[in-house]
């Protein structure tokens, strides 16, 4: 990711006002945690590593991987990083 772009990426989730933080309650817990490991294996799979503790303290992180993630030619990679986005809108 090019420094514009992480500057961009984290601009806007600044302005649309995200939390800072995902807590394993806010996750449903087990739904959530088992999303995040699938998330972690598929980026593993793709080369990539992710600390998924940090994916759920640390929002700035979290997008700029699922940023990552969404430019994937790994169709499953993709759709698992949506549905990782949509936790931090609930």
């Amino acid at each position: 990711m090019t420094t514009a772009t992480s500057k961009t990426l984290l601009a806007d989730i600044r302005a649309a006002g995200v939390s800072a933080s995902l807590s394993p309650t806010e996750l449903g817990y087990a739904s959530g945690l088992a999303l995040l490991s699938r998330f972690s294996q598929l980026m593993a799979q793709d080369g990539l590593t992710v600390d998924t503790r940090r994916m759920q303290t640390d929002a700035i992180y979290a997008f700029e991987l699922l940023a990552l993630a969404h430019t994937s030619t790994v169709q499953a990679l993709r759709e698992c990083a949506i549905r990782v986005f949509a936790l931090f809108q609930e």
